[in-house]
């Protein structure tokens, strides 16, 4: 009977994940649904100038890089006025990221902000104009930036929630899961000190769906963008029940982003597949129903796929998604108490694997500057999880 139950969990969610991928099918292959656009531009902002002439070489330079430039006279609140140069417009988020790599590497940009807007910037300094400003004239010599509080900028993506191409991010993760495990093994080990028994254990249908694994998990991870679609993880930690028994977990994987809606009514949708890996071990002791006090040994490994829908913002993204989990698990668990005589010892060596294969998630992620991010995600049917992470953008 459990045995239905989990096939028609899984025929459903088998269902949906199919319609899910038919609707992404449609919205890749048919990009014309994103026609009655309002268009946006992309720009990045390089420099600040107080003197005009400052602002005039500044732009000469980038100009003679083959640069798009325009530069605003602007009134700063308690600064005064300013020559703000932006670089653009630019059409894309991965030109825009091409452009920041490039000035970097030209060094021609320390601080790089970028603005979203919806119209073209006319630019208010003619370089042939020979005239300094009178305004500018009288204005303290400087040249230094205007403050960062005052730029409303956008964090680097690549296409979707990926890492741009070229960048990374250190992050420190906390986790807590617990999955529901279907016993499919198991093993009896006696002793009565001088002799010690081996023998298999037929399972009982009531018995083999009662050993949830749960844990906590504090790992460090890093992500890097090989490209502006794909980047690759790794992740490195301790896993736990109680602090004083910690165990060695890592793991690591792809994500893979499909496609980004970059205009028009679904602008910031996306989706994409990510695939990963996670191994290491669990120790705690627990009481059992009779009363006893057993130790538990737990070796686990397992292979996750993710199929992921989103909106991106442009300082927040919200997504959910289907997955599927394959789970195993060895388990040593030995009786400390309660012992019947003759034993002095009784252990079991369990082989389980996760009684639900496919689940859904959901999360959502806040830069809470364009380089620190925090985000929080839950998971349930497969295995019951929520994680909170804050990451750090180099």
């Amino acid at each position: 009977m459990q045995k239905s139950r989990v096939k028609g969990k899984q025929s459903y969610f088998s269902r949906h994940l199919l319609w899910i991928l038919i609707v992404i099918s449609v919205i890749f292959l048919c990009p014309d649904i994103t026609l009655s656009a309002t268009k946006y531009y992309y720009y990045l902002h390089t420099g600040s100038f107080r003197i005009k002439k400052d602002a005039i070489k500044y732009v000469e330079k980038l100009q003679k890089h083959g640069y798009k430039v325009v530069a605003k006279y602007k009134k700063i609140a308690d600064q005064g006025h300013w020559y703000i140069v932006y670089i653009g417009p630019i059409k894309s988020k991965k030109e825009v990221n091409l452009t920041i790599r490039s000035l970097r590497e030209k060094k021609l940009a320390k601080h790089i902000a970028v603005h979203q807007k919806r119209a073209l910037i006319s630019s208010d300094l003619k370089i042939r104009k020979k005239a300094v400003d009178k305004k500018t004239t009288k204005a303290k010599k400087s040249s230094a930036p205007v403050s960062a509080t005052k730029m409303t900028e956008l964090p680097q993506r690549g296409v979707g929630r990926n890492m741009a191409q070229g960048n990374f991010a250190l992050g420190y993760r906390h986790l807590y899961r617990e999955v529901a495990t279907e016993l499919t093994k198991r093993k009896q080990i006696t002793s009565d000190g001088s002799s010690t028994t081996v023998q298999a254990v037929p399972i009982s249908d009531s018995e083999k769906n009662d050993f949830p694994t749960s844990m906590h998990m504090d790992s460090l991870y890093i992500r890097y963008g090989l490209t502006d679609y794909l980047e690759i993880f790794l992740e490195a930690g301790g896993g736990y029940k109680e602090l004083s028994s910690t165990s060695f977990v890592y793991g690591g994987g792809l994500q893979l982003s499909l496609f980004e809606v970059e205009r028009g009514v679904f602008k910031g949708f996306y989706s994409s597949l990510s695939g990963a890996y996670l191994s290491g071990d669990v120790e705690y002791e627990y009481d059992s129903s009779a009363g006893n006090k057993w130790n538990k040994e737990a070796e686990f490994k397992e292979l996750s796929v993710k199929g992921e829908l989103g909106f991106l913002y442009p300082k927040f993204a919200v997504y959910l998604g289907g997955v599927f989990l394959k789970y195993d698990e060895t388990t040593k668990r030995e009786q400390l108490t309660g012992l019947d005589p003759p034993f002095t010892s009784f252990i079991y060596e369990d082989e389980l694997e996760n009684e639900n294969s496919f689940g859904g998630f959901a999360g959502v992620e806040i830069y809470l500057t364009p380089s620190v991010l925090a985000k929080i995600e839950g998971q349930v049917v497969s295995q019951e999880s929520i994680s909170i992470a804050l990451e750090y953008h180099f």
